[in-house]
């Protein structure tokens, strides 16, 4: 009798037990988890027009070759250096050598290189700034920008194919390198002996990047005709 007692005493504290926690969870209120999405700013890049395009670099190499074009114009004197004495020998020297790639004085230069004419990237590439590459100094444009390069400088190897023989004679001859600017007096700035007409950049021939011979002792002065006075003759307008 005991045995069942203590039984029956044991199932009703179990139920009890069972009823309250039951009941007490019913009476609890349920908490909802909710994420609230977050608000992402709706943007959009401006679109490049068609001049933009034509500059632009794109893709994963559009920065590729940065770097490596300032390590080649790390190879420039810098602009305070001191540069070495030059001599008349020099100077005769960079005159023979800047003829051989003109038909006359004033004429553009020739391109001495092969030349994939896809646009004036690869021209811009070299001579934006003036580099040395390979040992070779490739000067900066001494004008103002132009995109279709080879319409005055022609590749110095000539069309593809066999050369042809000219349609006519011709005995043309181009005046001859001028060599030094005339001075008002000893010691007074030289005038420049050349025209200016396609030459603004003075620093392209007589900078950091200029050959001995014919390069500036004092490039840092950028004001060039500040001092030294364009020729009157050789750069008259009709």
């Amino acid at each position: 009798m005991i045995e069942r007692r203590v039984a029956h005493i044991l199932v009703v504290l179990a139920v009890g037990v069972g009823a309250a926690g039951f009941f007490t969870g019913l009476s609890q209120e349920r908490k909802r988890s909710s994420r609230e999405a977050q608000p992402y700013p709706v943007t959009s890049a401006p679109a490049p027009g068609y001049r933009d395009l034509r500059d632009m670099r794109r893709g994963p190499n559009a920065h590729l070759y940065e770097t490596a074009f300032d390590a080649l114009e790390a190879k420039l004197p810098g602009l305070t250096d001191e540069v070495p004495p030059q001599t008349e020998a020099q100077r005769a020297a960079v005159l023979e050598d800047r003829a051989t790639r003109r038909a006359y004085d004033g004429a553009p230069p020739t391109i001495p290189h092969a030349v994939v004419a896809s646009g004036a990237f690869e021209c811009l590439g070299c001579h934006a700034r003036g580099l040395v590459v390979a040992g070779k100094r490739a000067p900066r444009m001494s004008h103002e920008r132009h995109d279709n390069c080879t319409q005055c400088h022609a590749p110095s190897s000539g069309p593809p194919g066999p050369p042809r023989e000219p349609l006519a004679g011709n005995t043309f001859v181009g005046r001859a390198s001028p060599t030094v600017g005339e001075r008002a007096w000893p010691g007074a700035p030289p005038t420049i002996p050349h025209s200016t007409r396609m030459r603004s950049d003075c620093g392209s021939c007589h900078g950091v990047g200029g050959s001995l011979g014919v390069r500036s002792t004092h490039p840092w002065r950028q004001s060039c005709t500040q001092c030294h006075a364009p020729s009157a003759e050789l750069d008259g307008r009709p």
